[in-house]
């Protein structure tokens, strides 16, 4: 197992742009890629796995020490919505596969590189029960299919937090894996749930915005683009401001690969993880 949180406490980490944005740039077709679901990108880990995996290398290619599994939607309420509940399991499990496979795929050149697991708060009406269930059976799915952690996604305040993160726990426990779980807040300042879970705050930035990124580096334990290309962009930035101590050693002569041009228009934007510490 590859240890997320020690890593985490040692360097600075460089995560990918987010899988989900770049699928939905593409031209896909929503009854052969989507099971007739449109929208729901956790299908595409089943229908399109060689796009998905492909992808997960890119960011790996250009830089990034962790990239995110298309999970985000993967969820049992979520998939309820497009009559895909009882695919759930295998939608998830493929989807880590995929992350771990481009993971092991592109050669760290001396560090480790790691797959999270996404789990997003829908704001599904459903009992504590209900989401706690489903969640576990989701964080089940991730877990079984490799991923080194968990980063649940949800408002700074929401009520169905606390369950989320129950479900995720009692399948790490289950399974007997030392997998890290996080809670990746939108929202600034403190959140009631983050008073006993380890929480990433972000923020969106431009890599051309270095002041600001020498400002939050201090805090910051991991760094993501919105852009594929930013990721290139960011790792050269953080060699710049943070120094080569903090990230994985270049070979003599040996150039960053930069991210290949996007298979669509590109979004806007960088975001900056914050992190917050254990406060219990």
């Amino acid at each position: 197992m590859r240890m997320l949180s020690e890593a985490l406490g040692r360097r600075v980490l460089l995560a990918d742009a987010p899988i989900d944005g770049q699928l939905r740039k593409l031209s896909l077709d929503t009854e052969r890629d989507f099971f007739g679901a449109q929208g729901c990108m956790a299908v595409l880990s089943l229908t399109r796995a060689r796009l998905v995996r492909d992808l997960h290398k890119a960011q790996l290619l250009a830089g990034a020490d962790l990239v995110r599994a298309n999970s985000a939607d993967g969820s049992p309420l979520e998939l309820r919505r497009h009559g895909l509940e009882e695919d759930a399991f295998a939608i998830s499990f493929a989807a880590a596969e995929l992350a771990v496979a481009a993971v092991d795929a592109v050669p760290g050149e001396g560090r480790r590189r790691f797959a999270v697991g996404v789990l997003r708060d829908g704001g599904w009406d459903a009992s504590p029960e209900e989401l706690e269930s489903a969640s576990a059976l989701h964080a089940s799915a991730l877990l079984a299919g490799g991923v080194d952690g968990l980063a649940i996604e949800a408002a700074a305040y929401s009520c169905r937090a606390p369950a989320i993160v129950r479900g995720a726990e009692r399948a790490r426990a289950e399974a007997g894996s030392a997998a890290t779980i996080f809670l990746l807040l939108r929202a600034e300042g403190p959140a009631a749930i983050a008073r006993s879970h380890r929480a990433i705050r972000y923020r969106q930035m431009r890599p051309q915005e270095a002041e600001a990124a020498t400002h939050f580096l201090g805090t910051a334990e991991l760094l993501g683009g919105v852009l594929p290309e930013d990721t290139a962009a960011l790792d050269g930035l953080l060699r710049e401001i943070a120094g080569e101590e903090l990230r994985p050693a270049l070979r003599a002569g040996e150039p960053r690969q930069p991210a290949p041009a996007p298979a669509a228009p590109p979004g806007e934007g960088v975001v900056l993880f914050r992190a917050g510490r254990w406060s219990r």
